[in-house]
């Protein structure tokens, strides 16, 4: 599935190809709502079985868990994941395995929070250090084993959501900026703004974002510099690389300029009608043609 794509009518969305794109700010979020329908599912009960007379045991309940939490934070990344929804997230939903018993917030300057870094090599701010009776619940050992590691039954996130300061150089990364390229003379274009979807299902941290026109001399200069033939398009800078998969769906759609990395939206014709600038004309891509076991889609004019 391409993220990028517009999805034609009658045609099914990929599940397996859906979970590939998911970031990871969707992923936290799922985890934990997956968490609280686990808990509840193995909550112990004793009931007869539809249509059979017969009784039915489910599992036995597992103990709730004692666990203070350690949220190490950055005052200089104000864009950065706020960790407080994935401990409230447990704290407060019913059948939560979780009892919080402290939530402890630090400052990464903060001498204590150093010496947390060095002892559990932590390489991301925000971090997360859970400490309790974690291998008393098998279901909470298993969320939290998906996100992290568990040392001594203390968890510490390992899989921080960007944007996150680099603890090694102190840079904020995961911070984008995305330009849309329109074309207002082009009535029969396709609306630029539907990229803003893909990206959001591709969970990105969009700081900036703004709409320059072809004819704007911002415009032509973005034309000129990235050598742009197909609009409207759309123009991304930051650090792409930080979100799951997304320079390997990029590298199917688009380029990426040598001089500063900006990736440009090359395969416009997925999205619908265009207009070529180096023919001065609009094109029409032939519809996708859907089956029964495959869609297959006209090939885009390269730029």
């Amino acid at each position: 599935m391409n993220p990028f794509k517009r999805k034609e009518e009658g045609e099914e969305a990929n599940p397996m190809a859906m979970g590939m794109v998911i970031g990871l700010v969707v992923a936290v979020i799922i985890l934990a709502v997956a968490l609280i329908f686990i808990f509840k599912g193995k909550s112990g009960a004793t009931g007869v079985a539809a249509n059979s007379g017969k009784t039915a045991t489910t599992q036995k309940a597992e103990p709730q868990v004692d666990i203070r939490f350690t949220l190490i934070t950055s005052k200089t990344c104000t864009d950065c994941f706020d960790l407080n929804l994935l401990v409230d997230s447990l704290k407060n939903s019913p059948n939560s395995p979780v009892k919080v018993t402290g939530v402890d917030t630090l400052d990464s300057s903060d001498a204590k929070a150093q010496a947390l870094i060095t002892k559990y090599k932590i390489t991301k701010v925000p971090a997360l250090i859970a400490a309790g009776s974690i291998d008393k619940n098998s279901t909470l050992k298993d969320f939290f084993t998906k996100l992290g590691t568990i040392e001594n039954n203390v968890f510490v996130l390992r899989q921080v959501i960007p944007p996150y300061v680099d603890v090694a150089s102190g840079q904020v990364k995961g911070v984008l900026s995305l330009t849309y390229l329109s074309d207002t003379a082009c009535k029969e274009c396709y609306d630029v703004k539907l990229h803003e979807n893909a990206l959001q299902a591709l969970g990105m941290y969009i700081k900036d974002q703004k709409t320059v026109d072809v004819s704007s001399d911002e415009g032509k200069t973005l034309l000129k510099n990235y050598k742009i033939t197909l609009v409207p398009t759309i123009l991304i800078k930051g650090d792409t690389s930080e979100y799951p998969n997304f320079d390997q769906v990029w590298a199917t759609v688009g380029k990426v300029d040598a001089t500063d990395g900006t990736k440009i939206l090359t395969d416009v014709s997925v999205m619908g009608n265009y207009f070529d600038l180096a023919k001065n004309k609009l094109v029409k891509p032939a519809p996708a043609t859907t089956t029964a076991a495959t869609t297959q889609t006209a090939p885009a004019t390269a730029q």
